[in-house]
């Protein structure tokens, strides 16, 4: 399910909240507009979309407070403001909000805007604030915010994987599809012991660069490095441009993945960075489901460049190097008794320097001409030989495979399709 999308008004371009009133979802206004209903359509339809904190107007957001619906009376003609039970809130502003401190959200808010102690606008305001900070009763990670990309290196691993699991052990909500208590429980566990594998840029470029033309691959659990596990590449991939990571653990009969986007040090005011990687880290859930063994994914799947990364890996084309771990992570580990984190680079396999053998020095009579490209080779099933004298057959399944030497180029346009029947010729080789 994706966690990323952000609703909006198509009529006045503002980012909705959302609840659920037991018949469906709710879409408003943070205030409510007399003028016109909310007409929620995906942001993504909209030129211009006004998604900014809700008490400063001066930050993107990062939580959703739930809270009673509010309305203030004015006292000099009697007219009421109906607001909203949903408050989208920057992590400056949350800071207040936690600390119980309406007068000092307020006074922030107020002198963003330019607004005197003594104006009218400054009462409003305080009575607003106060009515929120009062009546809260939970809030939310969101998740929708675009946020600017994280540069992410192998040695940040350790600390970014405890604060997913932090975040998921804590009391803040995460969006419904990841809230459920034991699910975030197995999450988080699943999690702490899972091997880390950071993705050098070399092969992150390979693995963008041929996502999109990836047939559908079987998940099967000899494509995995293993059985659960967190991949970062160094930027963002995929086709959104926005996956930084993927997490997968044991789930019933298959896994339950996670993607991310990350949060880079421009997301927020200098100053509040510590607090928000301390709150919530370097990556936010974009996308989230289980799959069973045996599905077929592609390269248009939203964790396309996961499996891509995995067969790539499985296919040998890549090697695993372990990273070294700051001093400063291995003495936090001890002292924590905890095993010292494993964290994997993942990188492109050196190539063979042996030179070419040169056609007058090969004695075959015939000879195959060798592609000018490499191309995606589709997942199919072959039989195999085996047994006494390799006289006895079985099938077995073939991933899809990049194929052709590692400094051809990259046909993305073509995919080999495998036609007709496996069976026809059980001695043949349909690779």
């Amino acid at each position: 399910m994706n966690l990323a999308t952000l609703t909006a008004c198509a009529t006045c371009h503002q980012a909705l909240t959302e609840s659920s009133d037991g018949g469906g979802i709710v879409y408003r206004h943070p205030v409510a507009d007399d003028r016109h209903t909310a007409v929620p359509v995906d942001a993504a339809q909209v030129e211009y979309v006004f998604n900014r904190c809700h008490t400063c107007t001066g930050a993107p957001p990062v939580w959703n407070y739930r809270t009673g619906l509010i309305e203030i009376v004015a006292l000099t003609d009697g007219g009421a403001q109906t607001y909203n039970d949903r408050w989208h809130v920057c992590h400056g502003c949350a800071q207040f909000i936690e600390a119980d401190d309406s007068e000092a959200l307020t006074a922030h808010c107020a002198a963003l805007m330019r607004w005197h102690p003594d104006s009218t606008q400054y009462t409003i305001l305080r009575t607003l604030h106060r009515g929120i900070v009062l009546s809260r009763q939970e809030r939310t990670l969101l998740t929708t915010t675009d946020w600017p990309p994280a540069r992410i290196t192998a040695d940040m691993l350790p600390k970014i994987r405890d604060r997913i699991t932090r975040l998921l052990r804590g009391p803040a909500n995460m969006p419904a599809p990841l809230n459920d208590s034991g699910q975030r429980g197995s999450l988080a566990h699943h999690l702490d012991s899972a091997p880390l594998y950071w993705i050098n840029q070399e092969f992150t470029e390979l693995v963008d660069e041929v996502t999109a033309g990836q047939p559908a691959a079987t998940a099967a659990a000899d494509i995995a490095p293993s059985p659960a596990g967190l991949i970062t590449w160094p930027r963002p991939v995929g086709r959104t441009g926005q996956l930084a990571a993927v997490s997968w653990t044991p789930h019933l009969d298959g896994w339950h993945l996670v993607g991310y986007r990350s949060i880079g040090s421009g997301a927020v005011d200098e100053n509040l960075m510590p607090a928000l990687r301390h709150d919530i880290g370097w990556l936010v859930p974009i996308h989230t489901e289980n799959i069973t063994h045996g599905t077929t994914l592609d390269g248009r799947h939203p964790l396309g460049p996961l499996v891509t990364t995995w067969l790539l890996v499985n296919q040998q084309m890549a090697e695993t190097v372990p990273a070294k771990i700051p001093k400063s992570t291995a003495r936090a580990y001890q002292r924590s008794r905890r095993p010292a984190p494993e964290v994997r680079i993942v990188r492109i396999r050196p190539r063979d320097t042996t030179p070419a053998t040169t056609p007058e020095q090969t004695a075959s009579p015939r000879t195959r001409a060798k592609p000018d490209h490499r191309f995606w080779v589709s997942g199919h099933q072959r039989q195999q030989a085996y047994g006494p004298g390799r006289s006895l057959r079985r099938r077995i399944d073939i991933q899809p495979f990049l194929k052709g030497d590692d400094d051809l180029p990259i046909k993305l346009s073509t995919t080999v399709r495998v036609l007709g029947s496996p069976t026809t010729d059980p001695g043949s080789d349909t690779n």
